[in-house]
């Protein structure tokens, strides 16, 4: 037997349906398997280069890369039927071999477990410089940065019996390996620029392990300057400059004028510091530092509001975003010296959406919106079981484009091919094919995917595949035992939760805030309140929760619901219900939202009088009744210097204020309240840096129930 052929028989005994469908699909695979039932094909050809094999008139020809990079002589291009074929019948010709020579070492199908591990190893051994020339220099830095943004525990995921699985969440990709270099990495989905992701993979896998890779080269070249405006806001004259010097320039001028702001003091500003604030923020987006470029805008937008005297402006207010500004300044700062640039700091122009094999859906009902930036919108909730993690779906307009009402939307045809109205997807079952899926978990409702839809799943079958969480304490301990940085990257999508109360308290409805609020408690006792503001699209909702004071709700009826803070800890915001005793045929999801409307009741009618929309209004905040009084007391005292402003003799007072108060702070455990240092060389960065530390101890110290 040649090496080739040696080679290739090592490979193909760790292949298996799953790994031949990702190799071509399913159609291809039982079109081959359906052309073997008439002849196996044979080997025309073994020499130390390649095999050939014969299949009908056709001639296959390996190499020792393996199947992936086959070759044959058919029209087709790419993976054929007859390449399958030609596989399959190689993998039973080395399976038969040594049962003939050996029934002992036939008596298992699969390679052992040690020989995963030696895949691993194969992987592991590839050297740096041939991973960047197998994706080229770009492609090798888009992978490593990729790696280093990737969250090991959640975006990545090594696994595999017969050979070596790795799958990453988002994109949704899984590459499989059987041997044969990196070439013979096998992507379960057809996607572009394939050579990067496999290069992400083999990095993932060696960070996954604790292996350090090098950093990739820096980009060479330089890049014309972006906007870069001084102070008197003329036109620097256009040269080369490295986005990398140009990004450090940027984040040195930003945090100049932030404390600019607090010296001047925040009831004083002037126009100047507006339009600097507006050339900052062009200058940000030039260097692509999209998330700094949408503070900047927002800090612009704010001095502007105080400069008109409009309501809306509030110093205190712009304090908060200056220093949630001047954190991410610091952290772009931390994060270049490491010559990393994470992208939950620097941001995305805009949002991308991942191509993605098919994508398994159940759906969990949706609900109307208005947004306070001017939107209305639906969006559907579904519960994806393979990936473990909530999904949604969204069709938004502005709020004055005629002919779209979200209501109605409802029941109007797609988003995607093959669903009828978003309203069928509830309680059923769905396949996507061609879905694209962002970061954030959200679905794209492009047309190109096509939907198969199955009948309603029985209310058993449907509850026992969602996460069904029991104890209110386990879950808010679940949901605060993430990342709760104020400078992390938002993920909505986790903030979705299933229930099962033990008993469900009566529903009341909140004139003052006009909200309902439905007690939930669980086995233990524990209270989670159930929550809806009311206004043109909740007032459904909180009619059909009313009527189930009346109606007694079977024991085992779930809620879908999501979190958020209120007014005395954490509330959720209930969805639907999945009723245990649906009759077959019939949906499990009652949609709160858009299901048939009860009767008339007496808080129904008295909501009719007291109509008014609260276009999106929040509900008032908590923090400030549970923080403790020293925080408080802080907190004020930062507000106070920062709005009056700080001249030499005030930044003098300030900084021997600030010592007194740094040791009152760490007499109380809050020790990270250091006095002015090489960090803070001025009071103005002082209280910016102080003032973002107490905001950071009023999200940790938020309450959680």
């Amino acid at each position: 037997m040649s090496s080739i052929r040696e080679q290739l028989a090592a490979q193909l005994a760790r292949f298996d349906d799953d790994a031949y469908a990702a190799l071509a699909n399913r159609g291809l695979l039982r079109r081959a398997q359906k052309d073997l039932e008439k002849g196996a094909a044979t080997i025309a050809q073994d020499s130390a280069e390649s095999l050939v094999m014969a299949f009908g008139e056709h001639r296959i020809r390996f190499d020792a890369r393996g199947p992936a990079h086959a070759d044959c002589s058919c029209p087709a291009m790419g993976m054929c039927q007859h390449i399958l074929a030609a596989a399959i019948s190689l993998q039973r010709m080395a399976a038969d071999e040594p049962a003939a020579a050996s029934p002992e070492a036939a008596k298992t199908d699969a390679p052992p477990i040690d020989d995963v591990q030696a895949l691993q190893a194969e992987l592991l051994s590839v050297p740096p410089d041939a991973l960047s020339k197998h994706a080229g220099k770009a492609g090798y830095r888009w992978a490593w940065q990729y790696v280093q943004d990737l969250d090991l525990e959640q975006g990545f995921r090594v696994s595999g019996e017969r050979h070596l699985l790795m799958s990453f969440t988002q994109p949704r990709l899984a590459f499989r390996y059987m041997g044969g270099g990196i070439d013979g990495l096998i992507a379960d989905a057809d996607i572009r620029q394939a050579e990067k992701y496999r290069v992400a993979a083999v990095l993932a896998l060696r960070r996954a392990l604790g292996l350090q890779t090098p950093p990739p080269e820096p980009a060479g070249g330089a890049r014309t300057a972006s906007l870069d405006l001084g102070r008197d806001h003329a036109l620097a004259q256009t040269r080369d400059l490295s986005i990398d010097e140009s990004r450090r320039r940027l984040r040195t001028a930003a945090s100049q004028l932030f404390a600019e702001c607090v010296e001047l003091g925040l009831a004083h500003l002037s126009q100047g510091i507006q339009e600097r604030f507006s050339t900052l923020a062009v200058w940000a987006q030039g260097a692509e530092y999209h998330r700094l470029a949408l503070l900047l805008r927002r800090l612009a937008d704010h001095v502007d509001l105080l400069l008109q005297r409009a309501g809306g402006a509030d110093e205190h207010r712009l304090l908060d975003e200056l220093a949630i500004a001047n954190a991410l300044v610091g952290a772009l700062d931390a994060a270049a010296a490491r010559q990393a640039a994470p992208v939950h700091l620097v941001g995305r122009a805009r949002t991308r959406y991942d191509e993605t094999g098919t994508l398994e859906l159940m759906g969990l009902g949706a609900s109307a919106w208005r947004s306070a930036a001017g939107y209305v919108g639906l969006t559907m909730v579904f519960w994806c079981p393979v990936d473990q993690a909530f999904m949604s779906c969204s069709d938004a307009r502005p709020e004055n484009q005629r002919g779209f009402d979200p209501v109605a939307r409802h029941r109007s045809p797609g988003p995607w091919s093959g669903l009828g109205a978003p309203a069928q997807a509830a309680g059923r079952r769905i396949a996507l094919q061609g879905a694209q899926v962002n970061a954030s978990g959200r679905v794209s409702g492009s047309e190109s995917a096509t939907a198969t839809v199955s009948v309603p799943l029985p209310a058993q079958d449907f509850a026992a595949a969602l996460p069904v969480s029991r104890s209110w304490s386990e879950l808010l301990q679940r949901r605060g035992s993430g990342q709760r940085s104020l400078l992390a990257e938002p993920q909505p999508m986790k903030d979705w939760c299933v229930i099962a109360p033990a008993k469900f308290g009566a529903p009341q409805f909140d004139a003052n805030r006009q909200a309902l609020v439905w007690p939930l408690f669980d086995d233990s006792g524990d209270r989670l309140d159930a929550e809806l503001v009311y206004d043109d699209y909740t007032g459904h909702a909180i009619g059909r929760i009313e009527q189930l004071a009346a109606d007694d709700t079977p024991a085992g009826t779930l809620v879908v619901a999501r979190l958020r803070p209120g007014p005395s800890g954490t509330v959720c915001e209930p969805l639907s219900l999945v009723r245990p005793g649906a009759p077959p045929g019939q949906s499990a999801i009652d949609s709160l939202h858009f299901d048939t409307a009860p009767q008339r009741n007496v808080v129904s009618r008295w909501l009719d009088k007291f109509r008014q929309r609260r276009d999106g209004d929040a509900l008032p905040s908590a923090l400030a009744a549970t923080m403790p009084a020293l925080l408080q007391e802080h907190r004020h005292w930062l507000c106070r210097h920062a709005e009056r402003g700080m001249p030499e003799q005030q930044a003098q007072r300030v900084t021997i204020e600030a010592q007194a108060w740094s040791g009152r702070l760490a007499d109380a455990g809050f020790s990270s309240f250091a006095p002015a240092s090489a960090a803070s060389p001025t009071p103005a960065a002082l209280v910016l840096r102080w003032h973002y530390l107490n905001l950071q101890c009023e999200q940790l110290l938020a309450p959680r129930a």
